[in-house]
């Protein structure tokens, strides 16, 4: 079948350009449309990104905040175990010396006797007379049962005369320990489980 197309020439080119200019109009159009799409989502994400960042500021702040109570809270802590252990050096101060008294005089044979005691930076010196050597030996080991004296050493041991009777003069050096702790790198003694004097029967 043959279709003839009566428009004229020039009708017919003018169709034909306004269609190309349709045509060209939605196509800047939806050019326009898809950027300003583009930059609206671009907002967002911009918007989106701001906003995590805001809340990640706050989350720092509270942090910041959390750590500064916990730095203030050592430190408190940190004085207060200051002020405990001074309390504890003013308490082994003031009873130590009093255990170190009390063990020396349980410590001491029926058979020997001290006749001098001096202490010098944490280290005492014991002078005293016994009938022989085994009694200034046991009058040692008494000593050494107790973790007030540690170290316990005979420095002098020799015959001296008194009343006729040929006595032994000895000198003994310990370093003391007021707190009655024993401490970790030295050996045990014979009796560690020995914390007051007034738990150990005096051997006689």
């Amino acid at each position: 079948m043959i279709k003839i197309n009566l428009i004229p020439v020039k009708e017919r080119k003018k169709i034909k350009g306004l269609n190309e200019l349709t045509l060209g109009v939605i196509a800047i159009l939806a050019v326009f449309i898809l950027l300003v799409a583009l930059q609206l989502w671009r907002i967002k994400e911009i918007k989106d990104v701001n906003n995590k960042i805001a809340d990640t500021k706050a989350r720092i702040l509270k942090l910041e905040d959390v750590k500064k109570k916990v730095d203030e809270f050592k430190a408190k802590n940190k004085e207060l175990e200051e002020k405990i252990r001074v309390i504890n050096v003013l308490e082994e101060n003031r009873t130590g010396p009093l255990y170190v008294m009390e063990a020396l005089g349980q410590a001491i044979p029926n058979r020997a006797w001290i006749d001098k005691l001096s202490e010098k930076s944490s280290s005492a010196k014991i002078e005293g007379f016994a009938w022989d050597e085994l009694t200034v030996s046991d009058f040692m080991k008494r000593l050494q049962s107790f973790p007030y004296f540690q170290n316990v050493e005979l420095k002098v041991i020799n015959t001296k005369e008194i009343q006729k009777l040929p006595l032994k003069a000895f000198v003994i050096e310990s370093k003391l320990n007021y707190s009655g702790k024993v401490k970790t790198e030295e050996k045990p003694q014979e009796k560690p489980d020995i914390k007051k004097p007034s738990q150990q029967k005096a051997q006689r």
